[in-house]
């Protein structure tokens, strides 16, 4: 009987354990069952995503692109460059260029040389005893003379597209008269070999360039 008992008792631990067992693997397979079922919706998800948000890209890139054939209006407005000739020309000099305005010394003009020279974009231009004269202020550009040496080029413009060379030959400092344009000695540079004198404010004088 006790040796029947045991068997029995020990049959019945066996059972209990093969079945804890089993129980214990039906867990965690089902655990993993559902471990895997969220993870496949986590990846579902950024699929979803992904997928839209790269739809979306795409079609802002089909948006911006148009069809050969379809016509698109330019109401862009473009400046274009026009040159001020003044009365007489416009003046290209090393870096700086300036329309040339009209003033005789010999008659009466609606404008003043000081006015002229005053102005944006506006040298005086005038005929004095022989000689083509140009004048207009260091401080609009015309400083570009301090810098020039025997042998620089400069050219007057026209409206017809035409142009007249000019090379450098003597640049001094000197002095406006209010009559005369001088040298430190007092000598005339109207007396001198040019055909264009350009001067301009240097110092306490004038820095003078003279042309052929």
């Amino acid at each position: 009987m006790k040796k029947f008992l045991t068997v029995l008792i020990c049959t019945f631990i066996f059972l209990f354990n093969d079945a804890g067992g089993a129980t214990t693997n039906i867990l965690e397979e089902t655990k993993e069952a559902e471990e895997k079922v969220v993870v496949n919706e986590i990846i579902n998800e950024v699929q979803e995503i992904v997928e839209k948000e790269t739809e979306e890209i795409d079609n802002s890139y089909a948006g911006e692109t148009t069809d050969s054939n379809e016509y698109i209006e330019d109401n862009t407005v473009y400046e274009t460059y026009s040159e001020n000739f003044g009365t007489y020309g416009r003046l290209y000099v090393s870096w700086y260029d300036v329309a040339l305005y009209d003033y005789n010394v010999y008659t009466s003009s609606g404008s003043s040389l000081q006015e002229l020279v005053d102005n944006y974009d506006s040298a005086a231009f005038y005929a004095n005893k022989g000689r083509l004269v140009i004048a207009d202020h260091n401080t609009q550009g015309f400083s570009a003379l301090y810098d020039l040496y025997e042998g620089s080029y400069a050219y007057i413009k026209f409206a017809d597209g035409s142009t007249i060379g000019y090379t450098l030959i003597k640049k001094e400092k000197g002095y406006n008269t209010g009559y005369d344009l001088v040298d430190s000695a007092g000598n005339s540079f109207y007396n001198m070999d040019s055909n264009l004198i350009m001067y301009t404010c240097y110092e306490d004088g004038i820095m003078v360039t003279l042309w052929v």
